[in-house]
């Protein structure tokens, strides 16, 4: 059963995807969330069945872009159960669907918006405190295969396994988990399961960690997952354009880089701030952005 964790990991995702100015960019994040349903040139009819509502909801917004007409049932009984289903059944609107499916989109952004809707429509996490485990699971060993080699070009180290009749992209790397979830925008969910694990190599390394204190991590934590909310919303509302161009380099690079120190962020700035400047300057982003404890 998928854990409370994973369907807040790939809400947020999908919150933080953006429609883009860029066809290419939003056909990527189709070919992804689609990628499981594998279309033919000889199909007809569609139906995706989706466990995030919005996401379909959300889907068949963008596909209205691009003249695929699609409608949502939100509970249809399917045996001794409701499920969501997109549906697809007009023939021009499937080889429509089927053409964006087979483009070739190669900007620096699309193979992000592509992971995004693989993770929004696929993705499968472990409650971080039980275990570190992000898996993609089909029963085409070929579209397996595939993913993986899509996941391993991006730079993110999965494996892939046999399960009886399913093979599984997966890894339990808490490290490439973190690296995913931030470049899939689900950046307040990474910080979350960094806080878990701190609190658990705590308990785990006492001798070693006496000077930790697990009340400082935990602060630590939410002031990053405050920073990023207002970086977040000063983006969506434009209002981070407004201020000085170090305060926008500094929210670009917190965006990047939520597991960073205020030191190690300042060392990142083109030009250099001490941890009190970094910190000062977050402060500003929280203030305008209306963002409090």
């Amino acid at each position: 059963m998928e854990s409370t964790f994973s369907k807040q990991s790939r809400n947020e995702a999908l919150d933080n995807f953006k429609f883009s100015k860029d066809d290419c960019c939003n056909i990527s994040f189709l070919q992804g969330y689609f990628y499981r349903d594998q279309l033919s040139k000889d199909d007809e009819k569609l139906v995706h069945k989706p466990d995030i509502i919005k996401s379909a909801k959300v889907v068949k917004k963008l596909m209205s872009r691009y003249d695929i007409d699609s409608y949502v049932v939100d509970r249809e009984q399917e045996g001794k159960r409701q499920v969501t289903k997109l549906y697809i059944t007009e023939p021009e609107s499937v080889q429509r669907l089927f053409l964006l499916q087979n483009e070739n989109n190669n900007c620096n952004k699309c193979i992000t918006n592509y992971l995004v809707g693989v993770f929004v429509s696929d993705g499968i996490l472990v409650d971080p405190q039980k275990d570190y485990h992000l898996e993609f699971t089909y029963t085409d060993e070929n579209l397996a295969k595939n993913l993986l080699n899509t996941l391993k070009f991006a730079g993110f180290d999965f494996k892939l396994t046999q399960r009886k009749s399913s093979f599984a992209v997966y890894t339990k790397n808490s490290q490439t988990i973190e690296e995913f979830l931030v470049t899939v925008g689900a950046q307040s969910s990474c910080l979350e399961l960094m806080g878990d694990k701190m609190v658990k190599d705590i308990r785990n390394h006492q001798n070693r960690l006496t000077n930790c204190d697990a009340a400082n991590i935990a602060k630590t934590v939410k002031a990053g997952q405050k920073y990023i909310k207002a970086i977040q919303k000063l983006i969506e509302t434009e209002l981070l354009y407004d201020l000085p161009e170090d305060i926008q380099e500094l929210a670009q690079l917190k965006l990047e880089n939520p597991e960073l120190s205020l030191d190690a962020l300042g060392k990142m700035c083109s030009e250099p701030m001490t941890k009190s400047s970094v910190n000062r300057r977050l402060q500003k982003l929280c203030a305008v952005a209306q963002i409090e404890e």
